[in-house]
């Protein structure tokens, strides 16, 4: 873990998530797949700058994951088959960096935004009045120039505290843009997985036939209050992005 100490240390406001993200990263890294052990809570909360109660908050959610084992005598190790686990399905992610992990190179078009009246699905998932108004963005993302993503993004109009943007905006990361202009902090979301094909539209975007297999990811995304704030609709050609999921065998004696 030599020369690590020089990475990130993790802001307080979002502790827990920052100190995963920082974790995983080591996980992945040459030093870690060389040495599969973990530093200490203690080392590892003095170099992020964070409790020791922190560090064990996200090391208990990558325990649960299956990343880790934490073996009494031993320490901390890193399973063996961890590094495998890209584009995480469990792990909330821009689309970008999915199809990054995937070793493409991302590209954004076809940005698209309006204001619109929420449908009565999209009210349910949001947690509001069927009829209020919702920012919907629309964008496609590209691997290495290929059509390998397309999403649908819904915000209710009344979480809004700034609405100077531009559709230049809308081109970047949608996680932040939406923490910045409606002035809260995503903390997780839910996903449902849904069997779908493309339809004409689908087709047309993604540079397919119609009728071709899609993977289909409803998802929900809250604040640290519970509060819906967006739902997303993204579809994915399998061969540029592929999701795994790390699972805890558990079976009835």
């Amino acid at each position: 873990m030599a020369g690590w100490h020089h990475g990130r240390r993790v802001k307080k406001s979002t502790a827990v998530q920052e100190a995963l993200e920082i974790i995983r990263e080591m996980i992945t890294s040459s030093d870690v797949e060389e040495n599969l052990r973990l530093p200490s809570e203690e080392e590892l909360a003095l170099r992020l700058g964070i409790s020791r109660l922190t560090v064990r908050e996200a090391l208990t959610i990558l325990e649960r994951e299956g990343v880790i084992a934490r073996i009494q005598g031993r320490g901390t190790i890193v399973n063996r088959f961890a590094r495998r686990l890209t584009s995480r399905i469990d792990s909330a992610r821009e689309i970008g960096k999915f199809i990054a992990e995937n070793g493409y190179t991302v590209g954004v078009d076809n940005v698209q935004h309006w204001w619109q009246a929420a449908t009565a699905l999209e009210a349910k998932k949001l947690a509001i009045s069927e009829g209020e108004e919702i920012l919907l963005v629309q964008k496609r993302f590209l691997a290495d120039g290929n059509p390998a993503a397309f999403c649908i993004d819904r915000v209710p109009k009344k979480l809004f505290c700034d609405f100077n943007f531009s559709t230049a905006d809308l081109e970047q990361a949608i996680f932040p843009f939406i923490e910045a202009h409606c002035r809260c902090q995503l903390t997780h979301d839910v996903i449902e997985i849904i069997p779908a094909v493309a339809d004409t539209k689908l087709a047309r975007c993604l540079q397919v036939n119609e009728g071709t297999p899609l993977l289909r990811l409803d998802a929900v995304e809250y604040d640290m209050e519970g509060r819906a704030v967006m739902y997303n609709t993204e579809y994915y050609l399998d061969h540029f992005v592929r999701f795994t999921l790390c699972r805890i065998v558990s079976y009835m004696t």
